[in-house]
This record gives structure tokens, C-alpha cells and sequence, in this order.
């Protein structure tokens, strides 16, 4: 255990920012023709699911807002939930019909959009996504200002801090293993100091690599302790200190944060006699040195700098792991189970070798001709193969159709799989809003 006494004479290094930050968005007229698009989309998602009678999770509901993809989270105090794909923020949107009001769109942004993208790149983000709904005033409603610290700070208990409000320190929690702290909760709603160790955190967090990467940028050696040191503050507190939105935060933010640890202090109990300790005049112990270094070290000018361009964030996709191909691949071989197949060793056998056969010339690139045989067998090949027709693009899938069609006529092909195939294959493009140009040949 790290005594505390060394801190005056070993100030730990930091890093300073905003942990997360809840808004809304201000909507105006055209918000009701997206919100009817969004519920339009909801609806089409279920539908496939129910008019087959399989059972899904929010999670597998997925919509479009300006051509990113959401996952759905379900609905919860009158606003319907949404997650970015790359779980960049959440994102509510209220019933217009129900519950209207003009804060009709709720952001949440999360730690991954916030450390991957930079604060002020993410909020860019989102702005352009929903600048056609929305009159752009943002008022906030929650906001956690943090400072990392390069330190083991386990030594700490509740006594220690005083505050300017004595209610606070009577709201305290403690989560601590032998004898050593984890976590340290101080006042409650709208105003709550959070001190916990980070590294504990992370050891569950799907977020680990990503902030010891950001760790590492920023200095911090990643087999030493780290906590966190942050205040949750809601937007009745803001208020006191006259911030309603965004903006106002992002302005205020370094004072703020300085007030904070003057509402809630780190004292030095050695700077008071024994008998005072066990009174309440410990209020007049002097600022522990480590608190009034991250009160002096707190500034946002580097964190607020990251800035990522706004036409590479919308290009940029998750990374595809494994666990991601095993859940992809579950859910191609439950659709192959309701449309009538079986899955087992021998379909997993068929499905290698399809996959070894897609390894020869695209079929995109073969002019289809039914004079030329050679042609005609690659034709064969490439239907009776299982292509999964999720993958390919809106271009594939329209001559992967084509295709389908033109083999309806030869022999030696059987008709109704290629019937199957070819509603399938339809439906799919349907759900992706596009249409053949011409009538279903049969």
C-alpha cells in the first residue's frame, strides 16, 4: 500500500478530460418524418423475424439514420433506443405522438466514441448526422469531468474528504478488498465524487485495448496502478453554476472542475491535532497536496485538440474478430435451418468446399452468354454453390439474380431450388429498398 505521505514529494502524472456527457438535441418540423422512417424500419426489422416465428433480441433490430446502421435497445422512458454500430453513442428518440416536447432526441456518448474519436470530433459527428431534424442547441443534462491518475490511491477512506456541504460526505460507499480500496463513492445525485481504481474496471471492460492504447499516448506506464478520479454532475447542479448546454460545459468546464474539489476536499488530517481528528473540526485541516495538484493539473487543451476528420469517421468500420464470425455464422445457419435445411457436419463440409470454389474468378466479371458452354458451366457452378448473399453488394446481388434467371431454363438444373434461390435472393434486395427492373419470370 502506497503511503500517502510521498505525494507531496511525488506528484503522479494525469491526464485530464470528460468521461461522458449526456445531451439533447433541440428538433424542428422534418424531425416527424424521420422519427415515422426510423419506427417504419423497427417494423420491417421485426416482421422478418415474426412471419417466420424465430425469436430475436433487440440487438438483431437494426435501422438506418443518413446511412449509418443502429442497433435497437428497446424503448425506456418514452424515448425508443438506439446504439451506433461501432458503439460510438446512444441515441433516444421521443414519440412525437405520445410525449411531445422539443428535446425530442437524447445523445449519450460512450467511452469508445469519446477516446477513439476525440470529444469534440464525436459531437461533430452526431451534429452532422441529425443537423436536417434539428435547430442545433444542445441542452445538456449530464456531465463526468475526470482525471486519470498514474497512482496507487487504494490508501484513501471516506474520512479523509471533507466537504462545504457536510450532506455530501453522508452519502458515502465504499467497495474495498482486503483492505484495500477499489471504489469510493462521495455525495449522491446531482453531485457525486467517484474515485476508483481503472485498472479493475478494465479487467471486465470490452474497452480494455482501446484505453491502454490511449494510456500509453498519453505517458502512463501500463503495469503501474492507475485511478480515476471524476464527478458526476446532472444537469440541476449545472444549472447552479448558470450551464445549460454543450457548449456552456465545454467553455466552464476547467472551472467547474476546480470547484468540485473545493466542494468536496482531499484534507491533510496531519495539518490537525489527534483530538480534532475525531471531531467535526477536521473541516479546518489543510488540502491534502495531492488534491490540490489535480485541481491545479486539470485543462482540457490537449484533450479537447484531437480531432478526427468527419468523413473518416463515417468510413471507418468495427474490427472483425472472431467472436464476430462465430455470431455471423450462427445467424446464416439458423436461416438456412428455417428455410428448411439441416445443419450439421456434412452442411459445414458442403459449405468449405462452396467457400474453396469462390476462390476462382468472381462471377461479376463473366459476361453471361448461353452460346458459349464454357461459360454456361462457370454459370452453373456459381449458382449451385451457397453464396451468401448478405455479403455481396446491391450491383452483386442484382446479377447473382440475373443469373438465377437465366439458368431457369437449362435441364440440368433443379427448378425448385433455383425458385428458392431466387426468392431469397429478391427478398434480400428488397429489405436493402432496391428492385429489379423487371417482373419475377415466373
Amino acid at each position: 500500500m502506497e503511503n500517502n505521505n510521498n505525494i507531496s514529494t511525488l506528484l503522479p502524472r494525469v491526464i485530464c478530460g470528460i468521461d461522458t456527457l449526456y445531451y439533447f438535441y433541440e428538433s424542428n418540423d422534418n424531425y416527424d418524418n424521420m422519427f415515422l422512417d426510423i419506427l417504419d424500419q423497427l417494423e420491417d426489422a421485426k416482421s422478418r423475424f415474426d412471419k417466420r416465428e424465430i425469436s430475436y433480441e433487440y440487438r438483431d433490430l437494426k435501422v438506418s439514420i443518413n446511412n449509418q446502421v443502429f442497433e435497437y435497445n428497446g424503448k425506456a422512458q418514452g424515448f425508443y433506443w438506439f446504439t451506433h454500430i461501432d458503439d460510438y453513442f446512444k441515441v433516444g428518440f421521443k414519440d412525437y405522438m405520445t410525449n411531445r416536447a422539443l428535446n425530442d432526441i437524447q445523445i449519450q456518448l460512450l467511452g469508445i466514441g469519446i477516446y477513439t474519436l476525440g470529444l469534440k470530433s464525436i459531437l461533430s459527428y452526431i451534429d452532422e448526422l441529425f443537423k436536417e431534424v434539428s435547430s442545433g442547441y444542445r441542452p445538456i443534462t449530464r456531465v463526468d469531468l475526470n482525471i486519470f491518475v498514474q497512482s496507487d490511491l487504494s490508501w484513501l477512506t471516506k474520512d479523509m474528504f471533507v466537504s462545504r456541504k457536510r450532506r455530501y460526505t453522508t452519502h458515502s460507499k465504499e467497495v474495498a478488498s482486503k483492505y484495500k480500496l477499489q471504489t469510493l463513492y462521495i455525495g449522491k445525485e446531482p453531485f457525486l465524487l467517484r474515485i476508483y481504481d481503472k485498472r479493475e474496471e478494465l479487467k471486465s471492460s470490452k474497452k480494455k485495448e482501446l484505453m491502454y492504447e490511449y494510456f500509453a499516448n498519453h505517458d502512463f506506464i501500463e503495469n503501474e496502478a492507475i485511478f480515476n478520479v471524476e464527478f458526476e454532475l446532472h444537469r440541476k447542479y449545472l444549472k447552479t453554476y448558470n450551464i445549460t448546454t454543450v457548449d456552456e460545459l465545454l467553455g466552464k468546464a476547467e472551472q467547474l472542475f476546480s470547484e468540485c474539489m473545493e466542494n468536496i476536499r482531499l484534507v491533510d488530517l496531519s495539518t490537525i491535532s489527534n483530538n480534532s481528528i475525531k471531531s467535526s473540526n477536521r473541516y479546518k485541516a489543510e488540502m491534502h497536496p495531492l488534491w490540490q495538484h489535480l485541481k491545479e493539473s486539470y485543462k482540457l487543451k490537449d484533450f479537447l485538440a484531437v480531432d478526427t476528420p468527419l468523413e473518416r469517421i463515417k468510413r471507418k468500420s468495427y474490427t472483425y474478430t472472431i467472436e464476430d464470425a462465430i455470431k455471423e455464422h450462427i445467424s446464416l445457419a439458423r436461416k438456412h435451418y428455417i428455410h428448411g435445411g439441416v445443419v450439421d457436419e456434412q452442411f459445414y463440409e458442403e459449405v468449405l468446399q462452396a467457400f474453396e470454389r469462390t476462390l476462382k474468378p468472381k462471377y461479376e466479371d463473366i459476361k453471361i452468354s448461353q452460346t458459349q458452354s464454357q461459360e454456361l458451366e462457370i454459370v452453373y457452378e456459381t449458382v449451385a454453390s451457397e453464396i451468401n448473399i448478405t455479403e455481396l453488394t446491391d450491383l452483386e446481388l442484382e446479377k447473382y439474380i440475373k443469373m438465377i434467371e437465366v439458368s431457369m431454363n437449362e435441364p440440368d438444373l433443379d427448378l425448385h431450388v433455383l425458385i428458392k434461390k431466387h426468392q431469397l435472393a429478391c427478398i434480400e434486395l428488397e429489405s436493402r429498398g432496391k428492385h429489379l427492373q423487371q417482373e419475377f419470370p415466373f
